[in-house]
């Protein structure tokens, strides 16, 4: 379990070939720069990443090039990764069903994502239902979403000053819906890089090169990424398919290393630094306590799906669930 190889990575990110800023080649800097393995780019309905050419190793860094869809009122969106061409359909059960067909993976984005009071502030939340048959996983710690959820012109400015401060958990909501649906979990910013302004007076809000310092889905693998664009692609994808990751919040430590699997009747820890620790499943809590860095092994009969926390200060510094 400790010996797994573990990547760094960024996922949920737009690039200015549909709502976000930047363009491909600066994203990629900036990912880059931050120390990310890994860059999930998912521009709103286009492979434009793929299809330029930039999906696969750029340099240290890979990119994994995707889209997100969604549904005909734009609501239920998909994060999909390793397809080379887009559904046509609108349908949230048919574009899973492609998705996987043409060998990839589809994973619920934000789906139970709040509005804000503000204009451009609408949730896009998940309204297919239960058809959620062939979902790969579940975004359940989203920054954007979380930051955007109750924001209205009395706190805009508060939440603009202090944004970590409406991020500090994943949404409980989302979990609720990962232990219906099982996968991965993982976590993403969202990132758009918004600029509001005239001229030459803009203003940059939530930068990409500040969120790729802040939620990481950590993705764990049996052996090192292949040379071969389209074998560490298949590698990646076969992780997070099996549910192979974990979540951290870099904030509040450097999460690498953190393992969690379950053997007999025990929940196996191995923690990079001391917190409280917290396990539990959708019937409540099953077993809480403060542990310091070190291996543990945690007396548990469950064998449904279990969600590990990892709080330091009363925040959020590890999330990892067990399918």
């Amino acid at each position: 379990m400790v010996n797994l190889i573990e990547k760094k990575a960024v996922l949920h990110v737009h690039t200015n070939a549909s709502d976000g800023t930047g363009s491909i080649e600066q994203v990629i800097r900036m990912a880059r720069d931050a120390g990310v393995n890994i860059l999930g780019i998912n521009d709103h309905n286009t492979l434009d990443a793929r299809e330029r050419g930039y999906g696969g190793w750029n340099s240290s860094l890979f990119v994994l090039a995707g889209a997100e869809l969604e549904d005909s009122e734009e609501n239920t969106h998909l994060l999909v990764y390793g397809i080379d061409e887009l559904p046509l359909t609108l349908d949230t059960l048919e574009q899973i069903s492609f998705v996987n067909e043409h060998g990839g993976i589809a994973i619920a984005a934000h789906p139970t994502e709040a509005p804000g009071k503000l204009p451009l502030t609408r949730s896009y939340s998940w309204k297919a239902g239960n058809a959620t048959d062939g979902l790969a996983g579940v975004e359940v710690w989203n920054y954007m979403s979380l930051w955007k959820k109750g924001v209205s012109l009395f706190n805009v400015a508060a939440k603009l000053k202090f944004p970590d401060r409406h991020v500090e958990h994943p949404d409980p909501s989302a979990i609720e819906f990962w232990e219906g649906t099982g996968g991965c979990a993982i976590a993403g910013p969202d990132a758009h890089a918004l600029r509001f302004g005239v001229g030459r007076v803009r203003l940059e809000v939530f930068p990409y090169d500040m969120l790729f310092r802040r939620l990481l889905t950590h993705i764990l693998l049996d052996a090192n990424l292949s040379d071969s664009d389209e074998v560490a692609e298949k590698q990646i994808l076969s992780a997070l398919r099996q549910g192979s990751c974990f979540t951290s919040n870099v904030l509040y430590g450097d999460a690498s290393g953190f393992r969690a699997g379950r053997e007999d009747d025990c929940v196996l820890l191995h923690l990079p630094g001391a917190g409280q620790v917290t396990i539990g499943t959708s019937e409540g809590i099953l077993w809480q306590n403060y542990l310091e860095a070190g291996s543990h092994r945690i007396s548990s009969k469950v064998t449904e799906r279990v969600s590990i926390s990892v709080f330091r200060k009363g925040r959020t510094w590890i999330y990892c669930a067990i399918p």
